[in-house]
């Protein structure tokens, strides 16, 4: 049994650094960052008023401060065309990086079309204290557009109407720079491939190494800890989860168990029907309709509406925290209960009905034994092999449905930190949330393991 589990656990090891690897890789390639988000917007932003060459330095001391301006990992491989446009820190923002790689996708030659972006960055801090809206929205253009004809009429509009020589000389050398562009361009070079070696002075291998040694990075949007935020957070949703799984265990038996026996006809007549109408309510509207009759002061308010009371004015001890901790927690752990209670309750009485048809039955009744007696000793016994498989893909399913619930509810656990790391796009935290489910989802399959050898022996010999 121990070198069975030890096998287990060591092939989870590689599946699980596939997993964060593939999660790392793909978080990095979405669309967007914190740093876009929150220090080069105009409006809304942290940094919105401040001036363009301040948001500019600040999100470059961020980039290499996070570690974003390294290459992503060890081997990139790229169109030609676009091989020298793909570094980050070539560039203050990620809406020219993204022209550069436009303009050198479409005209093949990265270092002039680099040279452009630079050109047009020097042109905009010429007039950046100009509050003229014209010249904003031509440089708009210099920004966003990657065909060389509109470019270069934008920039012959500047220089026309630029008052000061300063600005109409860097218009100049922006022409320049289109017109170098024009005429280096190799329009079929995104078709031939190009490898990048980066060594290991990439974004991946800090991670990987960091987290070997328990470190996940520091948050996007906070700066602390990864795993100090995740050891806050996981706490309430640990608790949510045991709780919820135990009630909800408990009531899907021993109304299985009731409605097995041949008295628990009636209950089964008003039971099934009941657990099928909650089924067919989705989560968030359950939730919602928990606290529209639960917390609402025009209805029953029962229960808060919203958080864990943690901003108290006094300090209360331990037997007060507990029943504070309770109250706040009734009716998210009551939501999570009715959502999974009917499909649990379904499949543990499908497996319990199925072995009531079983040979070793009949015998129990032939030798006189009573209904109770025959599903409690016999048949629940030799019905647990479905009802752990069923609990292992159970646990994982339930850890999915706390991020509605914690969301709704504001509870700061798992599931809402997830969102949150989601709108911020704050990657780090992402990452460890997934790797901390997907730990959750191997260690429940390993318990099932278990689970199995104990309920039959002869699957305990062929782990040996």
């Amino acid at each position: 049994m121990g070198p069975y589990i030890l096998k287990r656990v060591l092939w989870a090891i590689p599946a699980l650094w596939g997993l964060a690897t593939a999660v790392f890789l793909l978080s990095r390639l979405l669309p967007g960052t914190f740093g876009t988000e929150q220090i080069l917007q105009r409006e809304g932003a942290y940094f919105s008023k401040g001036s363009e060459t301040d948001r500019k330095a600040a999100y470059r001391e961020y980039v290499a401060r996070t570690g974003q301006d390294l290459p992503l990992f060890y081997l990139s491989v790229n169109p030609k065309s676009q091989a020298s446009a793909i570094t980050p820190h070539l560039t203050s923002s990620d809406n020219a990086q993204e022209q550069l790689e436009k303009l050198s996708w479409r005209y093949g030659s990265p270092a002039h079309a680099q040279a452009y972006i630079a050109r047009v960055e020097a042109l905009e801090k010429s007039f950046e204290t100009s509050a003229d809206e014209l010249f904003r929205a031509k440089l708009a253009l210099l920004r966003t557009n990657d065909h060389i004809a509109p470019l270069q009429q934008t920039v012959k509009e500047i220089i026309a109407i630029a008052p000061q020589p300063q600005v109409r000389a860097a218009a100049a050398k922006v022409l320049t720079a289109l017109q170098n562009l024009k005429q280096q361009q190799q329009p079929l070079a995104f078709l031939l491939p190009q490898w990048t070696w980066h060594g290991t002075n990439n974004q991946y291998h800090q991670w990987l190494l960091r987290a070997l040694q328990g470190n996940l990075g520091e948050s996007y949007s906070s700066s602390r800890s990864v795993t100090a935020i995740l050891l806050e957070a996981i706490g309430n949703t640990w608790w949510l989860l045991l709780c919820s799984m135990l009630v909800t265990l408990v009531i899907a038996l021993e109304g299985s168990v009731m409605m097995a026996q041949k008295r628990g006809n009636l209950l089964r007549k008003f039971l099934l029907p009941l657990l099928f109408l909650l089924d067919s309510i989705p989560p968030f509207v359950l939730a919602l309709l928990l606290l529209v009759l639960l917390a609402n002061p025009d209805f029953l308010q029962l229960f808060p509406v919203y958080g864990m009371g943690y901003y108290m004015p006094q300090k209360l001890s331990l037997w007060q925290e507990l029943m504070q901790w309770s109250y706040y927690m009734a009716l998210p752990a009551l939501c999570l209960v009715l959502f999974n209670l009917p499909y649990l309750t379904s499949q543990v009485y499908n497996a319990i009905t199925a072995a009531m048809q079983a040979d070793y039955t009949r015998t129990a009744r032939a030798k006189g034994l009573s209904e109770a007696a025959i599903v409690r000793s016999h048949v629940l016994r030799n019905s647990l092999l479905p009802i752990i498989t069923i609990l292992s893909d159970f646990l994982p399913a339930l850890v999915t449905g706390t991020f509605i619930v914690e969301t709704i509810f504001a509870i700061p656990g798992i599931g809402r930190l997830l969102i949150e790391s989601v709108l911020s796009r704050d990657y780090p935290v992402l990452t460890g949330i997934v790797l901390v489910v997907a730990i959750f989802r191997i260690a429940s399959y390993i318990v099932a393991d278990v689970a199995y050898a104990w309920a039959d022996p002869r699957i305990k010999q062929k782990m040996r």
